[in-house]
């Protein structure tokens, strides 16, 4: 199942988000463990520029949502935890998401 995370980040905290994202090309070992433990089969960060705040979208495909959202709020994994903080101190606050259509609501696709 598909999961969408938005939020504002801080233009200062830009250069840190890419730097600790671009590190996870060489924590590929730490990343597979969360990933296992959360039922995360693959993910994508987007940032969008606009004319206040960027914005950052996390949209993660997971076996079961919530409970892979429980798993990660739980997980002391170090990879885990650095993530966390990470998030809280670039995202000031939630963007307002609204959405619009899920064509899962009218073609259920089946859990694998």
């Amino acid at each position: 199942m598909l999961n969408t995370t938005i939020a504002r980040v801080d233009e200062a905290d830009v250069p840190r988000l890419r730097e600790w994202l671009a590190s996870l090309a060489e924590r590929r070992e730490e990343l597979r463990e969360s990933y296992r433990t959360q039922g995360t089969r693959a993910e994508q960060f987007f940032l969008i520029r606009t004319r206040r705040n960027p914005i950052l979208v996390l949209i993660s495909e997971l076996d079961d949502v919530e409970e892979g959202t429980k798993t990660f709020l739980t997980s002391e994994l170090p990879i885990d935890l650095e993530f966390k903080t990470l998030y809280q101190g670039i995202s000031p606050e939630e963007a307002d998401v609204e959405l619009l259509y899920d064509s899962t609501e009218h073609f259920p696709v089946a859990k694998r």
